[in-house]
């Protein structure tokens, strides 16, 4: 299967120039122009690479801020970041936060270099993770409990995937409610308190701790 990129430039007209030469390479390129559109298309599937554009209408340094906050969510996929900034400072920040750092304006072959040596790397991101008999296969999105497979719904395994891919960190109801359902979710209070009950009837009691009154973690 083609590696999936996400590509997050506001500026239309290379955007559509770096998406449509990414394709024609044969990668499945996602293209936001803002940081809402990339959380919502990381939010779906796990991504190969990521390609950031450093100044977005957020701000000037929007771009490695959403780095930052992608690390801490558990996010591992190397990331490129393509910027007109080039001072000193702003390039070891960009290797800091991400693996590659390519300053505008660029030739597409020294994009399209960059691109195939990341994923040469690898990702980060843990293919399998166990906790106990539970085993999330991550690329499969399958889990297995004592190797026999489980069945979840789309929601149910997203929910899994964010606890454990980030284990002993804990997360509010809130938090996964905007993670998982999207900002400004205006349903169910307790759904999230549903979500949980239904993971532990069917992975067990041990996958899913509760902090009372601060939320929920994957026991570390």
């Amino acid at each position: 299967m083609s590696p999936r990129l996400l590509l997050l430039e506001d500026d239309l007209p290379l955007g559509q120039l770096v998406a449509r030469a990414l394709e024609e390479e044969g990668f499945r390129v996602y293209w936001a122009t803002n940081q809402e559109e990339a959380w919502g298309f990381l939010w779906e599937e796990p991504f190969d690479l990521l390609i950031l554009d450093v100044r977005l209408p957020e701000g000037e340094d929007a771009g490695f801020a959403l780095a930052r906050a992608l690390r801490e969510a558990g996010f591992s996929a190397p990331i490129l970041f393509l910027t007109a900034k080039d001072a000193l400072e702003d390039r070891l920040l960009g290797l800091e936060v991400g693996e590659d750092y390519l300053a505008k304006p660029f030739a597409l072959p020294e994009l399209l270099a960059r691109v195939r040596a990341l994923l040469r790397r690898g990702e980060v991101r843990p293919r399998r993770v166990a906790l106990g008999d539970v085993v999330l296969e991550v690329e499969a999105k399958r889990v297995l409990k004592g190797g026999v497979p489980v069945s979840l719904t789309a929601k149910e395994y997203q929910v899994l995937e964010l606890l454990l891919l980030n284990p002993g960190r804990l997360f509010s109801k809130e938090e996964i409610l905007e993670r998982i359902w999207g900002p400004g979710y205006e349903g169910a209070s307790n759904l999230v308190e549903v979500y949980v009950k239904n993971l532990r009837k069917k992975l067990g009691e041990g996958v899913v701790e509760t902090v009372r009154g601060l939320g929920y973690r994957a026991p570390a």
